[in-house]
Order: structure tokens, then sequence, then C-alpha cells
């Protein structure tokens, strides 16, 4: 199953940035922004995030994110609540800003979903699917991706999240799928196993060309 969304016809654009945890979404974001910033004006650029702060500080997606314990957890329940969101913060945000010519930067979008869902096992969720036609497809999708090993080390380093639990079989899963659906659908891979400048370099060109 594929989602298709709809077509950005607005004169603002659409980055987004996927992948998982540990991968180095964060630091060529601030880098992409810094970059669109000096050639745009810091007024144009705006850099989102999703799933936004009003699910992430839901129960129980704090659970999903930080308990072992899941097996009172029915996942297709954190879908719904990251699915509205999305679906809430495309209507409300998104689109608003894109119709005022805004280039927008996003950290993590649907796809995140998709990943999450199909390494979980949840591969027959047409509902889920027919909702998120509703949602505006991407100009461009990166997706930064490392080996799992050096994604779980990252992680493991950030004094915030040093105790959190983390289920490295998971992520790997979450890997793969993302690296399936970069087939499908069209993502610009960016591999992070290296120094950030040089990896920005690789978001660069693309951006020029795109843009």
């Amino acid at each position: 199953m594929k989602a298709y969304l709809q077509k950005n016809r607005s004169n603002g654009k659409l980055i987004v940035f996927e992948g998982t945890d540990g991968a180095g979404k964060t630091t060529l974001i601030e880098l992409c922004r810094e970059w669109l910033a000096a050639k745009y004006g810091n007024e144009k650029i705006i850099c989102l995030k999703q799933p936004t702060d009003l699910s992430r500080k839901t129960k129980l997606f704090q659970k999903m994110m930080y308990s072992p314990n899941h097996e009172d957890i029915d996942y297709r329940a954190v879908q719904l609540l990251t699915l509205s969101d999305r679906l809430q913060h495309d209507y409300e945000v998104i689109r608003p800003l894109l119709k005022e010519g805004k280039i927008i930067i996003c950290d993590r979008y649907l796809y995140t979903s998709i990943a999450n869902m199909l390494a979980r096992g949840y591969r027959k969720e047409k509902w889920f699917f027919e909702a998120a036609k509703q949602i505006v497809r991407p100009d461009i999708v990166f997706l930064i991706t490392c080996p799992a090993e050096l994604a779980v080390r990252r992680i493991k380093k950030r004094a915030e999240e040093c105790n959190r639990y983390l289920d490295e079989e998971l992520l790997q899963r979450v890997r793969k799928e993302f690296l399936h659906l970069s087939k499908g659908y069209g993502f610009r891979s960016i591999k992070t196993d290296r120094e950030p400048a040089e990896a920005f370099t690789d978001v660069k060109k693309i951006l020029e060309a795109f843009l």
C-alpha cells in the first residue's frame, strides 16, 4: 500500500527530513536552515516538527516512546493519535504557510508513521492510507541514514536520553522500512556515517538544483 498525498500547488516549498532517531537529522536540518536563511532571509524559512507536542506529550505517546512495557498498547491507537495530529497540523499550519510562500523544513512527516507501522507488523491498515490522502505531499524528502549501530551510539550519548528505553531491534527494522519506502516514494538518501559538513554538501547540491 502507498500513501497518495495531495500535490503542493502553492508558491511555498515543503522540505522534509526523515530517518530514525540518531541518524543525524537535527544537525543537517540546522545546517539547512542556516544556508536557506542566508539565501532567502530568516523570515522566509520556517522549521517545524512532527508529531507536534500536542501528541508527543500525551501519556500514550510517552509510554510508546519511553516504556519497555508495550503489551497493553494497540499501536493503531498511536497511529490514530499521530495521524490526527498530522492532519490538523497540515490544515492549520503547513498549508497556510505554503500559501504565504514560505520554505518549510519539517523534521519528520507521515513517512515516519508508515515506517514504524510496517516495522511493527501492521501491513493492512487501509484506513490509515485513506485518511492520509488529505495531507499535502512534500516537494522533496531527504532520508537521513546511517548504520543502526551508529544511530544507537548517538542516542545513548545524549544526556537527555541516556537512560531511555531503546528497542534496538525495532530501530533496525524501522531503518529497513525507511530504505524500502525510499524506493517507492523517491526519497533523496543522505548517508551520515561521515562528517556533517560533508553530508550537507550533498543536501545543498540537491537543494540548489531543486530551488
